[in-house]
């Protein structure tokens, strides 16, 4: 089974640079985890390549020798100790994660960018053979010496002429390149303003290409300038700026800026914004964005024991674990109430009474736990 990273949030500089919406291969995560520093931590989702995410954590790395495959382990054995889950659901879990695999596997050193250069096909060369050619034998001309002279200067005159016209081509050549540079040198002096005036169909590859180097100044720059708010989109999403993302209006109507803008709208909690952007464009990453971040939205409903509108949200998404984990905050809202009651009971000893208020404190806090380990 081939497995995607999501990177929900982190202080590993690497990863921070990881465009939204963009996936990361798992073997390439593994690689990145083992080069993190201690403190260093990362929230991430784990997605079967076209399916649904059906991991979701956080790792820090605790000391030089803590990996992610012991993180998950020691999580999973807690889960299945607190009993969240059952010993063969941990086990089933932690086999679809491919550690295995990895064994010999190497990071990628290639950098992964959105365009990529098409291949110069070599020119097709043809074989040219000697042509045979008949010498036929002239015989001289006989020319008197006047005729000699003239012959002299008019050949003179016709290679002064030659020489001053190649002369004057190439002055006029080296002054029209002196005077206008070509593109690759106005980036290199960042004269991005011109770029915009005389190379307008090169803008949208410069703005992807400083967005990815995280270059806010040339992005400010290319705003100021340009016809379009393109650049002022890519400098929002590097500043999470999301209001300013939705609200931006000069803008290419294609699916990869409706995608960003639909996941501008998620990050502000609008998540049917988002969804009426995605009915039409039907963006795979942001489907997935959205269902996740729904998802979120039915853990934080059970967290706060509204437990019905949780399953609503789940009639929907039929989600396996949102499933399982709507059982479980039902059996802890039962225990809840419960000892809420016997804490006031009258009839139950003071020790009674306190030994379910520890209770209730404590059934509490597992409550307060769904969907922060796993989902």
């Amino acid at each position: 089974m081939t497995v995607e990273v999501e990177i929900l949030s982190s202080n590993v500089e690497v990863l921070k640079k990881q465009p939204p919406l963009e996936l990361l291969p798992f073997a390439d995560f593994i690689e990145i985890t083992r080069c993190m520093y201690v403190k260093e931590a990362v929230t991430f989702q784990l997605l079967e390549v076209g399916g649904d995410p059906f991991y979701r954590g956080s790792f820090e790395k605790l000391n030089d020798e803590w990996t992610l495959e012991k993180d998950i382990q020691k999580k999973l054995n807690q889960l299945a100790k607190k009993k969240k889950m059952t010993a063969e659901q941990a086990e089933d879990l932690l086999y679809k994660i491919p550690f295995k695999n990895l064994q010999e596997a190497s990071f990628s050193k290639e950098k992964k960018t959105r365009f990529f250069k098409k291949e110069k096909k070599p020119k097709n060369t043809q074989k040219v053979g000697r042509l045979k050619r008949k010498i036929h034998v002239i015989s001289p001309i006989k020319l008197s010496q006047k005729q000699l002279r003239i012959l002299g200067v008019f050949v003179i005159g016709i290679l002064l002429i030659v020489i001053g016209w190649k002369f004057m081509a190439g002055s006029q050549s080296t002054t029209k390149t002196s005077s206008e540079p070509t593109y690759q040198q106005l980036v290199n002096k960042e004269k991005y303003a011109e770029i915009v005036k005389k190379y307008p169909e090169k803008e949208p590859g410069l703005i992807e290409e400083l967005f990815q180097k995280e270059d806010k100044a040339g992005l400010k720059k290319i705003a100021k300038h340009s016809n379009t708010q393109l650049a002022q989109l890519y400098l929002a999403f590097l500043e999470k700026d999301w209001q300013k993302v939705t609200e931006l209006s000069k803008l290419p109507q294609d699916s990869d800026v409706q995608a960003m803008v639909g996941y501008a709208f998620l990050e502000q909690g609008k998540i049917e914004e988002a969804k009426l952007i995605n009915k039409e464009i039907q963006n795979d990453t942001l489907t997935k964005q959205i269902k996740s971040k729904e998802i979120e939205q039915a853990y934080k409903l059970l967290r706060e024991r509204k437990i019905s509108e949780a399953e609503r949200i789940n009639e929907r998404l039929k989600d396996n674990g949102l499933s399982e984990a709507i059982k479980v905050a039902k059996s802890i809202h039962n225990l809840l109430e419960k000892y809420a009651k016997d804490k006031e009971n009258k009839e139950l000893s003071e020790n009674e009474r306190k030994e379910t208020a520890d209770n209730y404190q404590l059934w509490l806090k597992n409550l307060e736990q769904i969907g922060k380990s796993v989902h």
